[in-house]
């Protein structure tokens, strides 16, 4: 690797973020602190998931930005108090974790990664969801449910992109999209860094969609005016765009707060899952 290589692949690094047809499929794996695991099958796809708590409760789904796992959100599935109220599910997003996604599928398709989670929740075919998505997860969360409208009584949005014009490829994410960057960089940044660069469409898609629809679901916006990876202005694309799409919409501000909404304003995440809770 020569040294112009090199700092391309320094430069990418440092700026990255470290983070159908259905059957059902028994895991095999171990349960850990009462969390446990399953797999559903989509067509030549699999999506693996964890899960705790009542199934008796209210449904809340987590999924992950990019890129990402379930276990991004496994502090809330291991919570006492929420394993007793919610039957709590964090899902691997299509391609990531335990997740498959076929080579031949685009990376950070929408539609493909909304409708294998409903997917898991066709598992569950009685029980409402509050959608909980953080970052490029809270960017797709609208889709799902305008896939599922019934079914989701609410969506807690962590600083998510929601306006096309603020999701477009940043230079480094154009850097780390040339051939060069791809041979060099590890596999998953090239993946998360596609999803990016296709984040811009797919957000205009899913906002001509949304503008076409009336949602009973709640939407609350989270956003931190320190967010270096996406823009505070996102949060009032929401607010002016889809005032009448939604049965309500909430946006909370953080003026000193950054990306990690999920890790660093836990009892505010908490606080925002129970309110939607009671207004289902």
């Amino acid at each position: 690797m020569n040294i112009q290589h090199s700092w391309i692949v320094l430069s990418i690094l440092s700026v990255f973020p470290l983070q159908a047809y259905s059957q059902h499929v028994e895991s095999t794996e171990v349960a850990i602190n009462k969390i446990n695991f399953a797999q559903v099958s989509i067509a030549d796809k699999r999506l693996h998931y964890a899960f705790a708590g009542d199934p008796r409760q209210l449904g809340v789904i987590f999924v992950h930005g990019t890129p990402g796992s379930w276990q991004a959100f496994r502090q809330y599935l291991e919570h006492d108090e929420l394993q007793k109220d919610f039957f709590l599910v964090s899902v691997d997003r299509l391609g990531w974790g335990k997740s498959t996604l076929p080579s031949r599928q685009v990376d950070g398709d929408f539609e493909l990664q909304s409708r294998s989670i409903v997917a898991v929740m066709d598992e569950f075919p009685d029980k409402n969801w509050i959608i909980v998505g953080h970052s490029l997860g809270a960017s797709l969360a609208p889709k799902i449910a305008l896939h599922a409208p019934q079914r989701v009584a609410g969506l807690l949005l962590l600083a998510g992109s929601l306006d096309p014009s603020l999701g477009k490829p940043r230079w480094y994410n154009r850097a780390a999209h040339t051939w060069v960057a791809k041979r060099l960089i590890p596999a998953s940044l090239v993946r998360s860094n596609n999803e990016i660069m296709s984040l811009s469409n797919q957000l205009a898609t899913m906002s001509a969609e949304i503008s076409d629809t009336e949602l009973a679901a709640r939407l609350v916006v989270i956003q931190g005016h320190k967010d270096n990876l996406v823009s505070p202005r996102n949060s009032r694309y929401a607010e002016k765009n889809w005032q009448h799409n939604f049965a309500d919409i909430s946006l909370i501000e953080l003026p000193d707060a950054g990306h990690f909404l999920p890790w660093r304003q836990t009892n505010l995440v908490l606080e925002q899952i129970r309110k939607l809770a009671t207004s289902h």
